[in-house]
């Protein structure tokens, strides 16, 4: 049970009385959701040979600064992770505290998919972080991992801004540009080649479907894939303590510049419909075999 349950019964009776038409609309409030990617159940990438340097385990450690850009520029900003908090050895614990994490009591280890509260056509993994990005009428989510691609490599790693579909290429846009100027080829060798932003729409139960969620809601996501810890540069570059705080506050500085800049958003318009401009999604959804998600049938 997510701790926020009845705050959110509570939620949901307020905006039904006001009229609103949906959670996460434009005119929401001004915080911005940052999520630690995977948990401590499931940590997610790790450098090869280097076990301390783990996707989670850096996020517990530097989301902090990520927050701190963001608040000192005036904006709010919470954290979250799935996880249920409780495996967290001292270290982690004390980063926690600091950044004032929410935990989510939803690890999903195994990859256990589940449908979004607020879109239940929406299924994933991670949707309990967008379901609380909604539930906080987030200005902007952004989901904080680090990729891998297997074995040691080095030169250039494809570093990508994953984002969605219609409200997220702008936010994406600002925080590869952050770390374009200040990080890649700036310390953090990628061999030239730039961040890039990549737009993800997936139908149903696939990849990205929680991102959308998201997007249902009117609210810009953005997942911060930059890094390759299987990448000797990139690696290397993050494992020092101050390099690791510059890279996340290239991060925070790219949210607050799009802040400065929002776009209009896009809500979801129908509920029975994935989105405007959406191709065979109810043929998709109908293969959804997650207990308690919703099936389109157009």
């Amino acid at each position: 049970m997510f701790p926020w349950k009845q705050t959110l019964a509570a939620a949901f009776a307020a905006l039904a009385l006001a009229g609103c038409t949906g959670v996460g609309t434009p005119g929401g409030s001004n915080v911005v959701v940052l999520d630690i990617g995977h948990c401590v159940e499931s940590p997610g990438a790790h450098a090869p040979g280097t076990p301390s340097l783990e996707e989670c385990r850096f996020w517990y450690k530097y989301s902090y600064d990520v927050k701190r850009e963001i608040e000192r520029a005036g904006y709010r900003c919470t954290v979250c992770n799935r996880g249920n908090g409780t495996g967290l050895d001292a270290e982690l614990a004390t980063h926690a505290r600091r950044a004032g994490v929410v935990h989510l009591h939803r690890p999903g280890q195994g990859g256990e998919r589940y449908p979004s509260r607020y879109h239940p056509d929406r299924v994933g993994s991670g949707v309990v972080s967008a379901d609380y990005a909604i539930y906080r009428r987030a200005a902007a989510a952004v989901f904080l991992h680090h990729n891998s691609s297997g074995g040691r490599t080095t030169g250039a790693s494809p570093s990508i801004i994953i984002c969605n579909r219609h409200n997220g290429r702008p936010l994406a846009n600002a925080i590869a540009a952050s770390l374009n100027a200040d990080i890649l080829n700036h310390g953090m060798p990628n061999g030239g080649r730039a961040c890039s932003v990549q737009v993800r729409y997936v139908d149903a139960d696939r990849s990205a479907s929680w991102m959308n969620a998201c997007d249902d809601s009117g609210i810009p996501a953005a997942v911060v894939e930059a890094a390759f810890l299987n990448n000797t540069g990139h690696a290397a570059f993050l494992a020092n303590d101050a390099n690791a705080r510059r890279y996340a506050r290239a991060i925070g500085r790219g949210i607050v510049n799009y802040l400065r800049h929002p776009a209009p958003r896009h809500v979801r318009q129908d509920e029975n419909r994935a989105d405007e401009g959406s191709f065979g999604y109810a043929a998709e959804s109908r293969r959804i075999t997650v207990p308690g998600a919703k099936v389109l049938r157009r």
